[in-house]
Order: C-alpha cells, then structure tokens, then sequence
C-alpha cells in the first residue's frame, strides 16, 4: 500500500512534447494517460509513496532526478498540477515537503530471514525482513530500492531460495536527495 503522485494537465502540446514520442506515422512511447479525475486532462505517474520505503520516483523520457521534475515544474507551473490519487491537490512546495518528509524517517535495522511469514497463510518460507538489533542488521528501513533488490539477491544465493522475477526493472539512487528512481513496469 501506498499513495501515489501524479503531475496533471490540459495542454496537449506540453505533455506530448515531453511524455511521448512523435513521429511521422504518429505518436509512440506514451508516458500519460488520458482521464476524466479530478478534470479531463493528462495524467502522468511521478512517484509512490510508501511506508518503509524511500520515495520512489517513475523515469519519463525529460526526467530522470528530483531537480529536473522541479525545474519542469516551475517552467511549467501555469500548466500543469500535482495531485494524489485521492484527487487532493498539492502545490510545489506542499508536494516537495511531503515527499522529502517522507525520506526523512529514522534508520531501523532489519535482517533478512528465510521462515515462514506470519502474514501469509500458506505455511511456505518466505524470504523476508524483520526487525533485529544494531548488531545484527543487514539493511535498514526506509528501504533503498536499488540497495534492497541487490541485497535481496544474494540472499536469495545464499539461502538457495527461488529467485523472484524483476521484469527488467532498473532502480538508481537521486543524486540530491534521499529518493530512488526507477525505469520499467512501476510496482
């Protein structure tokens, strides 16, 4: 579960010149959808918010960092809006401020463990994270999503537990700020 951010607007030829692709047989490489909520306009996914989790960020063709989301936003600010997916409006600035709160938790260690998840109902081990002490931690929370999914991995090796599949997702760190970004089939 999560709350997940979108930059909304009605200009057609802002969203097609930065969100899609057009050539001469017509427009490809669609990065916004078209929707009637919370007003008949174009929707694109920025970014997903979760507990536990760094803020994680959906790569567009023009935006690949936190800074060119922002320097868009500004160029574009009479154009273009940030919504939740409960149709509540944020301006730049409460937006920035809750995204950057959100990465702002305190460090909680977690260890990886290959059990039986109490959460699952299936009685099959998991691999999976819990809490443990200073001494012990493998990785903290608020999870990185790069850091996670390499860490993961060679648990994975090392318990000989089945590999999940990834579907060719690609995650990398902001270079200024505590966010992570991400380029494939947003989860």
């Amino acid at each position: 579960m999560g709350t997940n951010f979108y930059l909304m607007s009605k200009s057609k030829k802002l969203i097609r010149e930065n969100f899609a692709v057009e050539k001469n047989y017509g427009v490809t490489d669609v990065e916004y959808e078209l929707v009637d909520e919370p007003y008949l306009g174009y929707q694109i996914h920025l970014n997903k918010l979760s507990c536990g989790w760094r803020p994680l960020f959906q790569r567009h063709k023009n935006i690949k960092s936190f800074k060119q989301l922002e320097d868009f936003c500004m160029k574009n600010n009479n154009i273009v809006e940030i919504y939740d997916e409960y149709g509540e409006k944020y301006t730049w600035k409460q937006y920035y401020d809750k995204v950057y709160n959100h990465s702002q938790c305190k460090p909680k260690p977690f260890k990886w463990v290959y059990e039986i998840d109490p959460l699952f109902k299936d009685n099959k081990p998991t691999l999976h994270v819990v809490p443990c002490t200073e001494s012990e931690a493998e990785i903290y929370m608020p999870f990185c999503h790069k850091e996670y999914r390499e860490k993961e991995r060679r648990t994975r090796e090392c318990f000989h537990a089945y590999e999940r599949p990834w579907y060719g997702t690609k995650y990398w760190e902001d270079p200024d700020f505590p966010f992570d970004w991400m380029e494939g089939e947003f989860c």
